[in-house]
């Protein structure tokens, strides 16, 4: 008497399982590549735009800080006065004697320029990541036709696998199936 029990090769349910979860997993990460990206795409621009804009807001609120100075400075000082008539207006006293400065280190209220500006085209590098599969409509189809055809393959060629029964007598619900198609026939 042979008690010996013929045990299938372990690995292939478990390996089929993992192979078709898999598929699954990049079908879905496809799509929703294509899905998304659109979306995220005007997420970032948004984003993008709103912080130019705060920068544009902090410069002004800046800009005005300083003219409030110069509106002050203008009211009560008289000698600030007359060293700003003589820098727009060249007029000096006589006997005055100017020193030649460095054009940054001259006196003038003129000089707005916002030190704080970002670029007005560029986008992070997750935004140029994104912007192919957001804008390119053959690349777009591309990728939702290899996700298709991954989860036809899944479907068709990662068959469930069946448990293994105790009992000595196999169902028909344990035979695995004898081609891709056998599964999705009526038994008879």
């Amino acid at each position: 008497m042979n008690d010996t029990i013929e045990q299938p090769d372990s690995h292939t349910p478990w390996t089929t399982s993992l192979a078709f979860w898999l598929a699954l997993l990049a079908a879905i990460g496809a799509y929703s590549l294509v899905a998304l990206s659109p979306k995220l795409l005007s997420y970032i621009q948004l984003q993008r735009d709103y912080h130019a804009r705060q920068m544009r807001l902090v410069g002004l609120e800046h800009e005005v800080d300083d003219l409030t100075l110069v509106v002050d400075s203008l009211a009560r000082d008289p000698d600030f006065v007359r060293k700003l008539a003589s820098v727009d207006f060249g007029a000096r006293r006589p006997g005055e004697e100017r020193i030649p400065v460095d054009e940054h280190l001259q006196l003038s209220i003129h000089d707005n320029d916002p030190a704080l500006e970002m670029p007005a085209d560029s986008l992070p590098w997750y935004g140029s990541a994104v912007y192919p599969f957001a804008v390119n409509n053959r690349l777009r189809g591309a990728i939702l036709l290899a996700s298709a055809l991954t989860l036809v393959f899944a479907f068709m060629f990662l068959p469930p696998t069946a448990t293994l029964a105790t009992e000595k007598e196999p169902s028909t619900a344990q035979v695995p199936p004898k081609g891709p198609l056998s599964r999705y026939r009526r038994p008879v």
